[in-house]
């Protein structure tokens, strides 16, 4: 395995692997206006953790908790959540300002927030006028999307500098969690710095998934080998279908994802036209539900190569290849290397004329 797969492998490993020394004790205390009577402590996912009372207008929480854990504040009333981070320091919010004191990283990272917060509120309120707009109306349209696109790319402009101006703690995983498909390679290789104190946390899977992603399908790639079981139970190599003289469609996919559903009736049509001349398909599902896997290939009459190891998407595929949606598949010559990515609808079918010549 490569760096990136390395460090993939790791920090997921490490979402569920807690060493003793890492965890730390914490207490949340703080204020909030008048009416609000509960206030909550969730991840960023928005899982709960903890909900405490409000007494005289007053809240506090107590704990312990990985160190660096970003974790989220939330009140019954019309307040903003207030972003923080288990660092073994006291953390005193006031709610209704949405202003924390604290450790000198968690009031960096509030002031870094209620930055972008403001940025994100204009953003939310183009979109909320665009949607608005009237069908027909197609220059106020134009006009509003081009201003909803402005807010949007201030956000991310403002989460860049945020990352590039803390190299040396771990507030950037917030932010590159929520940019990291909207940046290019030469930006995630940037970020990714394995000398950022950041780059490590778990918070950045997701980057590093996607620059493994682009690293590994990258047209004129060798294809990366893995190995996952067929529908009978029987593990196989990739490589046993790969790079034997023949073009090869590695289509990921999954019986739950309507999108790949819809796109199979394209793929079943290129199969039946192609496969006597030697096309094949390998399918590398993402599904979690065996039957349920088995079931779409038979009643879809998907007659081609299908293996999956049933993780979802911690799935050898996912992790190999970096895959973060799907449909998507891989497009490769008899050699193994890749000659086009993405391949959907008349697409793949114009592909495949050009390279069979009919």
């Amino acid at each position: 395995m490569n760096r990136c797969l390395l460090l993939i492998t790791w920090l997921m490993l490490s979402l569920v692997t807690v060493a003793q020394d890492e965890v730390v004790n914490y207490t949340i205390s703080g204020t909030v206006p008048t009416g609000v009577t509960t206030v909550f402590l969730h991840s960023l996912r928005n899982e709960p953790i903890d909900t405490a009372q409000v007494e005289s207008g007053k809240f506090r929480f107590a704990g312990a908790m990985q160190r660096h854990t970003f974790v989220t504040l939330s009140d019954n009333g019309n307040d903003l959540p207030v972003n923080l981070i288990i660092d073994g320091s006291p953390v005193e919010v006031n709610m209704e300002r949405g202003v924390m004191k604290g450790s000198k990283l968690n009031e960096r990272l509030n002031k870094a927030d209620r930055q972008i917060t403001d940025l994100t509120i204009d953003y939310m309120q183009d979109q909320m006028e665009y949607a608005q707009v009237r069908v027909g109306q197609t220059e106020l349209r134009d006009s509003l999307r081009r201003v909803m696109t402005a807010s949007y790319n201030k956000v991310v402009v403002e989460m860049k500098n945020v990352i590039r101006d803390n190299p040396d703690n771990v507030i950037p995983a917030l932010y590159l969690s929520q940019i990291y498909n909207t940046l290019s390679v030469d930006e995630l290789k940037e970020y990714l710095d394995e000398r950022h104190t950041y780059a490590s946390h778990p918070l950045c899977v997701g980057a590093w998934r996607m620059l493994n992603h682009y690293e590994k399908t990258n047209i004129g790639t060798r294809f990366t080998d893995l190995a996952e079981a067929d529908t009978a139970g029987v593990s196989h190599r990739l490589s046993e279908y790969v790079g034997k003289g023949n073009y090869v469609l590695v289509d990921f996919w999954a019986s739950w994802c309507a999108p790949c559903m819809l796109e199979m009736d394209n793929v079943k049509a290129v199969y039946q036209k192609y496969h006597e001349k030697g096309f094949e398909i390998v399918g590398l599902s993402f599904d979690r539900a065996r039957q349920s896997w088995i079931n779409a290939i038979k009643n879809h009459q998907l007659n081609w190569i299908h293996l999956s190891d049933l993780k979802y998407w911690n799935s050898e595929a996912s992790v190999v290849y970096g895959i973060s949606s799907i449909p998507a598949n891989l497009l490769l010559d008899g050699d193994g290397i890749i000659i086009a990515t993405d391949l959907r609808g008349e697409e793949l079918g114009r592909k495949l004329r050009q390279i069979y010549r009919y």
